[in-house]
């Protein structure tokens, strides 16, 4: 089932931290209901249930685009004290993947994601870069020039590479969705803003990269 996220809890999801760059995996129980299932929530607003239908479900909101079906979905209340994000290497895949592959698009092939990581301090030069298919991505704070702690990013010289060898971003940073990537947002942390670094690791049947994203609390 496809869902729209009751306001409320969108809004908390947006305080809690990204599973990926654009989207978060929530474990939490239905409003009234004792059960817990798993969604895929993008952008903190639609909702699809991870389930045996997800693949279905997934092409449905690439045929038809996100503001479609957000507009058409039925609402959906979460118990907000049950919410609970996973992190990526509690649903990771393992994957088989060609040595051309790994080679040519430097594919994942070991190593741990950002949020395993330690914190470090930016140094206020280097430069990060957002990729989303939502014009109006939550986690871009446009009024305050920042992100919201807990987003993901990728390195600017790693959109440069995915950018000239025509990549295919959401193979590259496996994302949950086949919508086209059409928003590149420009982040650079001031020193000492907390950053992790880590590898893409494999999901939602894309094969994730040996290229670092960025996980932390990031300002314009």
């Amino acid at each position: 089932m496809i869902y729209r996220i009751y306001k409320q809890d969108a809004d908390t999801l947006l305080e809690m931290p990204e599973t990926g760059m654009g989207y978060q995996i929530v474990y939490a129980a239905q409003y009234d209901r004792y059960s817990k299932k798993k969604f895929v929530v993008y952008n903190t607003n639609l909702a699809v249930e991870l389930d045996s239908e997800f693949p279905d479900n997934r092409r449905r909101i690439m045929t038809e685009g996100y503001n479609v079906m957000l507009s058409k979905a039925n609402e959906i209340m979460l118990e907000t004290p049950s919410i609970r994000v996973l992190a990526k290497s509690e649903i990771i895949e393992r994957r088989s993947l060609s040595e051309s592959k790994i080679q040519k698009y430097k594919r994942y092939s070991g190593g741990k994601g950002a949020i395993d990581n330690p914190k470090e301090r930016a140094n206020g030069e280097e430069i990060f870069i957002r990729l989303s298919a939502f014009e109006d991505d939550r986690r871009v704070d446009f009024v305050n020039k920042k992100l919201k702690p807990g987003s993901f990013a990728t390195t600017r010289n790693d959109y440069i590479v995915c950018v000239s060898t025509n990549d295919d971003p959401v193979d590259r940073y496996a994302l949950p969705n086949d919508d086209r990537i059409k928003w590149a947002f420009i982040v650079k942390p001031k020193i000492n803003d907390t950053l992790q670094r880590g590898i893409v690791q494999p999901a939602f049947g894309h094969d994730g990269t040996d290229k670092p994203l960025l996980w932390g609390t990031y300002r314009d």
